[in-house]
């Protein structure tokens, strides 16, 4: 018994640390320190390991990919950790990428 509950922790513990994908959509970044700014606010998000930004779909915005072992970081977390220049960026949208 002792050994299938190990192995069922072991199996939770994998899924947990398993990395999810959130996409977000924003405007206002128009510079290099507005993107390091941004990067370095998410990557303080729980268990993030990579922020990427690139040219968004519509003009004037950008597409931030977000990797985390979280499981559900929501766009109010992420509009928080940009901090009191939060009102510089407009997070359009913020989704789990399946």
């Amino acid at each position: 018994i002792l050994l299938i509950a190990l192995s069922l922790s072991s199996v939770c513990k994998l899924a947990a640390d398993k990395p999810v994908t959130y996409v977000a959509e924003m405007s206002g970044m128009v510079c290099a320190g507005c993107k390091d700014h941004v990067t370095a606010s998410f990557t303080k998000l729980e268990g993030v390991s990579k922020v990427e930004i690139a040219i968004g779909d519509k003009p004037g915005t950008q597409k931030v990919t977000v990797t985390s072992t979280a499981p559900a970081i929501t766009k109010e977390q992420a509009v928080a950790a940009l901090g009191s220049s939060a009102s510089t960026y407009i997070v359009h949208g913020w989704k789990k990428s399946e």
